[in-house]
């Protein structure tokens, strides 16, 4: 069970940053989106796009998913049931 805790809050760790939540919410609005269009939306430089989206891609939020040379985006059901309880919780607690 310890290691699954662990896992749980590696997860939720790799959503803990403002930008990283902005981009879990573009990739629900705009599924299979590429990190040059995530930057652009987000109003961040592309090597700071790259290093968010590879954190959520390591703890399972993101997917990737290779269409010729581009690389597409997408959120995990988990990222976005993650949100949501947040959003939740966010709003209960007002």
């Amino acid at each position: 069970m310890a290691s699954i805790d662990r896992g749980r809050a590696r997860m939720l760790a790799g959503l803990a940053n403002h930008r990283r939540i902005e981009i879990i919410r573009r990739l629900r609005e705009q599924p299979l989106l590429c990190v040059d269009e995530v930057a652009r939306l987000c109003k961040v430089s592309q090597p700071t796009a790259v290093e968010h989206v590879r954190r959520l891609h390591e703890v399972g939020l993101v997917k990737k998913q290779t269409k010729g040379r581009r690389v597409l985006l997408s959120a995990t059901k988990r990222a976005s049931a993650i949100l949501r309880t947040a959003d939740l919780l966010w709003e209960a607690g007002a």
